[in-house]
């Protein structure tokens, strides 16, 4: 009897196993316009009110591009405060005086 209740356990696993193997994998669309691709950007905390968005998109337009925002308690919103191209000053440091 013991023996019997096993198997049926081992059975039971067995085919659990098969069904979690070969479930699909979720796919997501990335042309929907509900859910924007947000893949080569980044979110960096500055302080306790400023972020950073940097952009490391190859083809985007703007790779390189900081921009600062601060987040405004008034309006409950984040401001731009600043923005700055990294990849500018690897390619052209003689125009920035440091």
């Amino acid at each position: 009897m013991q023996e019997k209740s096993k198997s049926t356990i081992l059975i039971g696993i067995l085919i659990c196993l098969i069904i979690i193997a070969l479930k699909p994998t979720p796919s997501f669309n990335n042309n929907d316009p509900d859910f924007p691709s947000y893949e080569g950007e980044s979110v960096v905390q500055l302080s306790e009110n400023r972020i950073a968005i940097v952009d490391t998109k190859v083809n985007s337009g703007l790779r390189g591009e900081v921009m600062v925002l601060e987040f405004n308690e008034d309006r409950r919103t984040f401001v731009p405060i600043g923005r700055y191209n990294y990849m500018d000053f690897f390619y052209n440091p003689e125009k920035y005086n440091f």
